[in-house]
């Protein structure tokens, strides 16, 4: 879960600073960022499905 977290987080800062892939900036800085979050996401919300068939 925290890493969900951390990734939204840093998407988040991004697009409070205005300069996002999500706000049609690619810059290479914005690509790098942006896809750093969407890794955090993704681990996290693997993780958490690898969690949920566990138990």
């Amino acid at each position: 879960m925290g890493d969900i977290f951390w990734g939204a987080a840093i998407i988040g800062i991004g697009l409070l600073m205005g300069g996002s892939v999500f706000l049609g900036d690619f810059s290479l800085w914005n690509i790098l960022f942006d896809g750093l979050g969407a890794f955090f996401i993704g681990k996290g919300v693997l993780g958490l499905m690898r969690q949920r068939s566990v138990s």
